[in-house]
């Protein structure tokens, strides 16, 4: 029997349209009436909605980008691309500034004083992570994020990288590379050996997410070759990815990573010497070293970099250039536009895409995604 009083659709045939509706249109109708809020709302339907849309959906077509605690998102559609204003503001002083990972249509985020907050850039659900107790001081120290979901534990995870500022004479002679994980699910920090890598890089990136591991550029000792570490959230050890063959081992983790189309990729970028260019490797097919293939962006005069954040199309990429505007690449013309929405900021302090779900971080059908 159908929800609606007097209707004659099956319930099953129901959910079967709802799942191809996007999350917005699933708000709308959660307020239509109780019974339909119930079905809308409950974990069976949540994961049946998240996972039909990312069966119909190319992943990765928002993008979400702040500047001094304003976010906006910019949308992707047949008809055209649209922004957001979203407001985001847990007390007045209130700064987010850092956009440091997402999954499943969750985002991490980071304001001035190291707040965490995971959000629901779509139906605006938020949860405050409470201060780690391990923390370091952030005054004398550095910390590198990531985050994502452990399918095996059914648990979304924060990960923080974390150490002592080398150079500081004040700060201890300590070259742990320290590691804390916020559970989700269990609601609690919790400290684990520290990392095998020596993460002290040019840019405190924050962790990709990619195949249940989150990834970072990393050293290995006691050569300080170059290495991907991934991090797997279930066994919460480090692997090693093997990188394209044709780099310099000795000097890839000045690259950058990124996800493209659920790849992993990495990013040569050839500001010195070779003109205004970036190589993008992607990995096809996860762990597989000859699945690694490359596609170019040239052309586009950038300062200090030019990284790609998602494809709109199968030849079309959207990059950011020196956090100061995005254009569109186009592969197999060679040439770029500026991408111009209504609102977009001038510059941004941060970016990020994400994919749109109902997942809720403060709701208990938050797992088994």
């Amino acid at each position: 029997m159908s929800i609606f009083n007097g209707g004659h659709l099956p319930q099953e045939l129901l959910i079967n349209i709802f799942c191809r509706l996007p999350a917005k249109s699933i708000g709308q109708l959660r307020c239509v009436s109780n019974p339909l809020n119930s079905l809308l709302s409950n974990k069976q339907f949540l994961k049946a909605h998240f996972t039909s849309n990312i069966h119909f959906q190319e992943p990765q077509k928002h993008i979400l980008l702040s500047n001094s605690g304003s976010f906006q998102t910019i949308t992707f559609e047949n008809n055209g691309v649209f922004s957001n204003s979203i407001n985001i503001k847990l007390t007045p002083s209130d700064q987010f500034v850092d956009i440091c990972g997402s999954c499943n249509g969750l985002v991490l985020i980071l304001n001035k004083d190291d707040t965490k907050v995971v959000i629901n850039p779509i139906t605006l659900d938020f949860k405050k992570i409470p201060n780690s107790p391990f923390a370091l001081d952030p005054i004398g120290s550095f910390s590198m994020y990531g985050f994502g979901y452990d399918y095996v534990n059914d648990d979304y995870k924060i990960v923080v990288i974390s150490r002592f500022d080398h150079d500081n004479e004040y700060e201890p002679d300590v070259l742990d590379m320290f590691m804390d994980i916020y559970s989700l699910k269990v609601g609690s920090w919790k400290r684990i050996k520290s990392s095998p890598y020596d993460h002290a890089v040019p840019e405190l990136a924050s962790g990709v997410f990619v195949n249940g591991a989150l990834h970072w550029l990393a050293s290995k000792k006691p050569d300080y070759v170059s290495v991907i570490g991934a991090f797997v959230l279930s066994d919460e050890e480090f692997v090693e990815v093997v990188a394209p063959s044709s780099l310099d081992e000795g000097k890839f983790v000045f690259n950058k990573l990124v996800v493209l189309k659920g790849c992993l990729c990495m990013v040569v970028d050839y500001l010195e010497g070779n003109g205004n260019r970036i190589d993008v490797w992607m990995m096809k097919e996860y762990g597989v070293e000859e699945s690694w293939t490359k596609f170019c962006v040239d052309g586009i005069d950038f300062y200090d970099f030019l990284k790609p954040l998602c494809f709109i199309r199968d030849d079309e990429v959207v990059v950011n250039v020196d956090g100061e505007k995005l254009m569109v690449y186009n592969l197999e013309e060679e040439r770029s536009r500026d991408l111009e929405v209504d609102g977009i900021l001038d510059r941004f302090d941060s970016i990020g895409t994400f994919v749109e779900s109902l997942v809720s971080p403060i709701d208990p059908n938050l797992f088994e995604i």
